[in-house]
């Protein structure tokens, strides 16, 4: 029997398991056989009467978590990132950036990726100031060794050396200790307000290579996600801006590192037009059998909002039938996150809104994405938002989200377990 973490204790016994359980409690309606696990309530990772990005989360490869995000208490903001303690010790941050070389906007969390070695890679943009350049900046990189808490000097990532928009990026450690990163950008835009680029660091992360523009029509303000495949292959997914302002989902492989991608492949045929940015990226990930998921927000031709999972087996060739995962006809859903354990079990999380209220839940599927169990709610104030997820391979999985109860921002973080762990 695999040994499950539930209250911070360990469990090997499945009597003990379910005692646990029923003393503790799991948000919502899951069990054991549906829904997560849950380890006690929230942990607080950050407070502060200043403004607060949405958090980032990994695994190393140990099972710690580690975080990242940023904070904002004039023009400049700080990245930060931290150890998840797993009891309730305090905290010890950890600043990234120098003085006077950080991001000014929190749109969104800094890219955070974490190698098979333990390196730490955290990316954010800062603003070029140049008179009449309206949201110019530049794409850092900067990067911390194994179990060091100092980060190095940042590398510029962009290599246009414009007055531009760099930004709404994401960053991958990959399993050959190669460092890619996907981002919107100002260059080769195509009618669309932004183009997608790549590049790769071949060195963990002290230089960055030739940026390659992989679509001139994307999504301004979509933020893209990078995954790699258990054959070692290299994809990409965003928001693509198609004739008549349709924003539809597509993906693309690269097979030789990064150096070129195919052409972009459609997800789903939604027909959402809208000629503004939505401001809500796809997510993107692989289990060990080498099936792809894809999980996003449209509101196809009815203007309905609604949040999909698809997969592929046939590297996105074809796609399966999409699997709806709201069902309330009391809220409507948003802010989407996917995550994947090789097994298969799929998490999504994402936000369900009211006129009042923000809270965030979380579905889970174990049979490869075909069907989700019910809803659980992991927030329990009035405005928990922007969430995030990570998985790790003995089946812990994190969640974390912002919250705001004057005058604190709050960064909440959930761990726990899957429901099993098996083979996909």
């Amino acid at each position: 029997m695999q040994p499950v973490v539930h209250c911070n204790v360990l469990v090997c016994g499945a009597t003990a398991m379910l005692t646990l359980v029923g003393l503790c409690g799991i948000a919502g309606a899951g069990t054991e056989s549906s829904g997560i696990i849950l380890n006690g309530t929230p942990l607080t990772l950050a407070q502060s009467t200043t403004a607060l990005s949405p958090p980032a989360l990994q695994f190393e490869r140990d099972g710690r978590l580690h975080a990242a995000w940023i904070e904002k208490s004039g023009s400049q903001g700080e990245v930060k990132t931290a150890a998840v303690p797993a009891d309730r010790s305090p905290v010890a941050q950890i600043a990234v950036n120098a003085p006077g070389g950080g991001p000014e906007a929190l749109h969104q969390s800094p890219g955070f990726a974490i190698g098979l070695d333990g390196g730490q890679y955290v990316t954010w943009s800062t603003a070029n100031k140049v008179p009449g350049a309206l949201f110019a900046s530049d794409l850092r990189l900067a990067r911390s060794a194994a179990g060091s808490e100092q980060f190095q000097a940042p590398v510029q990532v962009n290599d246009d050396g414009l007055a531009i928009s760099h930004t709404f990026e994401h960053v991958l450690a990959g399993k050959d200790g190669e460092v890619s990163i996907a981002w919107l950008d100002g260059r080769n835009k195509d009618r669309s307000g932004a183009s997608i680029l790549f590049a790769c660091s071949r060195d963990h992360g002290a230089t960055v290579g030739k940026n390659l523009v992989l679509d001139g029509m994307a999504c301004p303000c979509c933020r893209p996600m990078l995954a790699q495949a258990p054959d070692g292959g290299l994809w990409a997914v965003w928001r693509k801006t198609f004739e008549g302002n349709v924003r539809d989902i597509v993906v693309a492989r690269s097979s030789d590192h990064g150096r070129s991608f195919s052409t972009p492949m459609l997800v789903s045929q939604d027909g959402w037009v809208f000629d503004a940015c939505p401001h809500r990226g796809p997510s993107v990930a692989f289990d060990a059998g080498g099936r792809l998921y894809v999980g996003w927000y449209t509101e196809g031709k009815d203007e309905q909002p609604r949040l999909f999972v698809s997969t592929s087996d046939d590297q996105g060739a074809t796609w399966s039938t999409p699997v709806a995962l709201h069902t309330a006809t009391t809220s409507l859903p948003d802010n989407l996150q996917l995550a994947v354990h090789r097994d298969g079990q799929v998490v999504a999380v994402w936000e369900e809104v009211t006129g009042v209220r923000k809270r965030v839940v979380v579905r889970v599927s174990t049979d490869r994405g075909q069907t989700f169990g019910a809803m659980q709610t992991l927030s329990s104030g009035s405005k928990g938002e922007h969430p995030t997820l990570a998985i790790h391979d003995s089946g812990a999985v994190a969640f974390g989200w912002t919250e705001h109860a004057f005058p604190h921002n709050r960064i909440m973080v959930q761990q726990g377990r899957l429901p099993r762990v098996g083979t996909p």
